[in-house]
């Protein structure tokens, strides 16, 4: 019997090389006759996708003697969605090591043929499972998010810096990471002198420092399609709701959330939201289960996997401060409630422990406290944490209007949810306050609280909205749809003006570059999609973290050293055209076609060291409420050093500065330059 098994698998075998010959054969082909005029990725994943519809037909009639079925179909998509990631890592790793990208994809072949088989096999020869819909549904969200992800490229600000060693002063000279010591030295610096999330920012950067871009974009989506499932998996164990759970969470996410492009879609800030929150919701589903089985009695003996959640524990909650603080704060209303049970979970106590420990070493970072002690005072940082739950916080906002609908028409239900959601409200309670006092006005501050409140929204109305799930999930997926389509537009659009600065950067002796941004105001749609979808490589204006006129400025020196450049200066497109063509140009103060930077050509080139705004009287009973509120007091406005730079652009002297914001400029009577006569 044996004998006979042996031989049927091994013909089973050469049928699947001969299939996978063909398929491999089809792939290469049309990659090969596609290249010269797209990508390489876009032309491997048309082949791929070709030979995959090849490989599915003849793998079920002529390999494996299966029927085909769409259960089979979609098992045998989601195989190949493992495979296709693979596949896409290694030839974008291939490529990155020098191999030519007409020949990259045979080394992938080789490596991947092997996990291809076992994949397939499984696919076609299981038991198809009830939710094969609901793993349609994440495989096809993972290939729609890696597009964007393949579309990400860097910024002149973080993913410059976090390429080098860290250091506390930016005027030393900057200093390429060489190994795991630079590394952990590195981030021992950014601990004392910037914040306490050493676990992301260390992953962070060995991914920037030492593998290719793809790595990092395909690991990312991978998380997005991993908190989907996590997120669902939270909120429901009913496997008929879990696919409407994933959907309606994947819209909020994708369409609502106004942090999307900087917790999810931006490398960095990936790292340091959508990767903290896998960890964290992988720990709380794990102590779920373990409370729900009584897991400290049935993971007796099974030692890896206790110290593998101990383990998980300390470093979920030494990710982000918040996040892990206010799942402290749950942890401690938790242990509180079952003070006088806690033996009989002693495994979960562990982890809230560690995992509060973990949120502990976050918070003792020197660089936390000695950036909250510069910050502004108190009535300041309500103020800004007020502006930011009124514009960036859209979720809670959902979440207290169902929960007043619910008071109104079902208190007791209403008193249900609170009691069996009472920890995730003391979460979202606290999360809230930190967005309040933390006195930052940015869209990704607030990305945490709303993610706590979108799953206690979808728990609060799955149950009712039960009857009417039908219709809601094809309605859910047009509305991202819609969005997906543009948003991969302004991408794209991001991606080819980064490549166009990257291939004057790349050429010898150029150190000024002139960058393209798209123009503001001319479509409102595609300016919408810009804010919410796309982390442009190049900004310019007083919001600005980084002046790219500035050659000095840290990131570009980065920059610089980066692309093996003495010094960098970037401007925008219309500017340095203006100037090369026209040697008059900008005789007056001029604003460039954006309006974010002011351009004057001066008659010297004495250092200037201040910039003032002469400003006209305002009557603040005219304004409007929320222009009353951040009117400016004064009668001048000096303009911080960050953000004015004289820059030398064919050979002449131009001084470039920032546009300050709304409630100053508007007020310009004019503007007075004070020089270094002594120099």
């Amino acid at each position: 019997m044996q004998a006979v098994m042996k031989r049927e698998r091994l013909k089973e075998m050469s049928r699947f090389v001969v299939v996978g010959l063909l398929a491999t054969a089809i792939q290469y082909v049309i990659y090969y006759a596609l290249l010269p005029y797209m990508s390489a990725n876009v032309a491997f994943t048309l082949g791929y996708v070709i030979s995959f519809l090849c490989n599915y037909g003849l793998s079920s009639r002529f390999t494996f003697r299966v029927d085909t079925s769409v259960q089979r179909f979609v098992s045998f998509g989601l195989s190949h969605a493992t495979n296709y990631f693979i596949q896409i890592i290694l030839l974008n790793l291939f490529i990155g090591l020098g191999v030519s990208e007409p020949l990259a994809p045979l080394p992938v072949y080789v490596l991947a043929v092997p996990i291809n088989y076992l994949t397939v096999r499984y696919a076609l020869t299981r038991r198809s499972r009830e939710d094969d819909s609901y793993w349609l549904f994440l495989m096809t969200v993972g290939f729609a998010m890696l597009w964007l992800n393949l579309l990400d490229v860097p910024t002149l600000s973080d993913d410059m810096i976090y390429r080098f060693v860290w250091h506390a002063d930016d005027t030393v000279p900057v200093e390429t990471i060489n190994g795991l010591g630079d590394l952990l030295r590195s981030q021992c610096v950014h601990y004392m002198s910037t914040n306490g999330r050493f676990i992301p920012h260390l992953l962070a950067q060995g991914f920037l420092a030492f593998l290719p871009s793809v790595v990092m974009q395909v690991v990312d989506t991978l998380m997005f399609v991993l908190l989907i499932h996590l997120a669902a998996s939270w909120v429901t164990d009913d496997h008929r709701q879990r696919l409407t759970v994933a959907v309606v969470a994947c819209t909020l996410l994708f369409v609502v959330f106004s942090g999307f492009r900087t917790a999810i879609l931006w490398g960095l800030g990936a790292a340091n939201y959508l990767w903290t929150l896998v960890a964290v919701m992988s720990l709380l589903i794990a102590l779920r289960r373990i409370y729900r089985t009584k897991g400290d009695e049935e993971t007796k003996g099974n030692n890896i996997g206790r110290y593998a959640l101990l383990l998980l524990a300390l470093i979920a909650g030494w990710t982000h401060e918040a996040l892990s603080l206010p799942v402290s704060v749950a942890f401690a209303v938790w242990i509180w409630v079952y003070r006088k049970s806690l033996r009989s979970h002693r495994l979960a106590v562990a982890c809230m422990l560690l995992f509060m420990a973990g949120t502990t070493l976050c918070l003792l970072s020197p660089g936390i406290w000695m950036r909250a002690g510069d910050a502004a005072d108190l009535k300041s940082r309500v103020i800004s944490g007020a502006m930011n739950c009124a514009f960036n916080i859209r979720v809670t906002w959902l979440l207290a209007i169902v929960l007043l609908l619910k008071w109104k028409r079902d208190r007791q239900a209403l008193r249900y949810h609170l009691s069996a959601h009472r920890y995730e409200y003391a979460a979202l309670t606290t999360a809230l306050g930190i967005v309040l006092v933390c006195g930052v006005n940015l869209e990704r501050v607030a990305f945490f609280t709303d993610f706590i409140a979108m799953l206690l929204l979808i728990s609060l109305t799955i149950k009712p909205l039960t009857p009417h799930l039908s219709p809601l999930t094809p309605i859910c997926c047009i509305l991202m749809l819609l969005a997906y389509v543009p948003a991969y537009l302004v991408r794209a659009e991001n991606a080819s003006n980064w490549n166009h600065a990257e291939k004057q950067m790349r050429e010898a002796n150029s150190e000024l570059i002139a960058v393209r941004t798209p123009q503001k105001g001319e479509n409102r749609v595609m300016d919408y999609f810009r804010e919410h979808y796309v982390n442009s490589s190049f900004e310019f204006g007083f919001y600005c973290v980084y002046m790219a006129f500035d050659s000095d400025d840290i990131n570009m020196r980065c920059a610089a050293r980066l692309f093996g450049k003495n010094r960098l200066t970037f401007l925008p497109e219309d500017v340095v055209q203006r100037i090369e063509s026209d040697s008059t140009a900008y005789a007056n103060y001029e604003l460039d076609s954006n309006k974010s930077l002011y351009v004057w050509r001066m008659t010297d080139e004495r250092p200037v060291t201040a910039i003032t705004f002469m400003l006209n009287d305002e009557d603040t009973a005219n304004l409007l409420p929320h222009q009353r509120l951040v009117a400016y007091k004064g009668d001048d406005y000096e303009l911080d050093d960050f953000n004015f730079e004289v820059v030398s652009v064919c050979g002449r002297p131009y001084l470039i500065f920032t546009k300050p914001t709304t409630n100053i400029y508007r007020r310009i009577k004019n503007i007075e330059i004070t020089k270094d006569y002594n120099k």
